[in-house]
């Protein structure tokens, strides 16, 4: 496992990994779309990267979409939100991932939703169960707070399924750690934004919980970038 100061140092010597380390790698789907034989997603790919950042400073992330960051944020403690608010700051990226609600009958008008989203998944009361459980048993090892769900299982390759499978919370000798665990992350478009919510999320909890912010332990199972991004990362 990689360890580094802080987060210009982690960018820089992630992007030299990349670069330098990473495979060639075809994928047949990028979210939901078919991309098999499209050279703008041929990936530059690193498996089962790990590294922590041992003083994670939000303000330090380089490339972060602060307008979406913040509106996005607002989302997940808001909870159970679905299209949510924080979209219309990316309308570039996110528009065209928007899909009828395949929940309502047939002749209705269902409004547009995303097939999920971060505040559905773990956003409001879930956070809170991690504050009041850590106020409970500060060293408990069961802080999980969950993105994928079992009803993935048979979304994959036909509908959006998260690239985060979720946080793990602990707290020693005073200082609060987190570990963001992911199975993909798209260096270019989405990392700043994952790992910037992430680190906000610690901090958060940190504070509501009266601990030291320690290290941010990041996991990501293929960390990659699609040659249509290669000449704004390398």
């Amino acid at each position: 496992m990689r360890m580094f100061k802080d987060f210009p140092e982690a960018q820089n010597e992630i992007k030299r990994d990349l670069a330098e380390l990473g495979v060639d790698v075809q994928p047949e789907t990028m979210q939901d779309k078919v991309v098999a034989g499209d050279s703008d997603f041929l990936t530059k790919e690193l498996s089962n990267y790990i590294y922590t950042v041992l003083h994670p400073n939000y303000n330090e992330i380089e490339g972060v979409h602060e307008a979406w960051v913040q509106a996005e944020w607002k989302d997940r403690l808001v909870g159970n939100l679905n299209p949510g608010k924080a979209w219309r700051e990316r309308p570039e990226i996110w528009k065209d991932l928007l899909e009828r609600d395949r929940g309502m009958r047939r002749g209705t008008n269902p409004p547009s939703r995303f097939a999920y989203t971060y505040s559905e998944r773990m956003g409001g009361r879930h956070i809170d169960y991690i504050i009041d459980e850590l106020k409970i048993h500060p060293h408990s090892r069961q802080l999980w707070l969950p993105v994928w769900s079992t009803v993935d299982e048979t979304r994959r390759g036909e509908r959006r399924v998260p690239c985060s499978l979720g946080y793990w919370f602990v707290q020693r000798e005073g200082a609060l750690s987190l570990t963001y665990m992911m199975r993909s992350c798209d260096l270019f478009t989405h990392y700043p934004n994952d790992v910037a919510l992430a680190v906000m999320m610690l901090h958060y909890v940190a504070k509501l919980t009266g601990y030291k912010v320690g290290p941010f332990v990041h996991f990501v199972g293929s960390f990659h970038v699609y040659q249509k991004d290669v000449k704004d990362v390398f």
